[in-house]
């Protein structure tokens, strides 16, 4: 589909931020990109992107997103720990476990 104004205003000041986004595809079962992923442009030059998956999930209208980064340097700290925006009180962690199989 058509970008709409909002959004392409949106993404101008993500990348005026210096944040790219990373999911390209759609992530909705309607065919639009809902989940969205940045990186500033410290982490584009401390990490290579991999594979990214999107697959669908059976009990949500939304995808998962598995996405492979590789570093240079595996034992560093990180500086700020990461955010999680969903809230946790809506997060089933037996159906999400299951839903990803096992990990390697």
């Amino acid at each position: 589909g058509e970008t709409s104004g909002v959004a392409r205003e949106f993404m101008t000041s993500m990348t005026a931020m210096d944040l790219t986004q990373l999911i390209s595809g759609p992530t909705h079962i309607r065919g639009h990109t809902l989940n969205l992923l940045f990186v500033s442009g410290q982490w584009q030059s401390d990490l290579k992107l991999g594979d990214i998956v999107i697959e669908p999930l059976s009990w949500s209208d939304h995808s998962l997103l598995k996405l492979d980064f590789h570093s240079a340097a595996p034992n560093r700290r990180m500086v700020v720990p990461p955010r999680w925006f969903r809230p946790k009180r809506l997060i089933d962690p037996d159906r999400f476990q299951s839903e990803l199989g096992l990990l390697p």
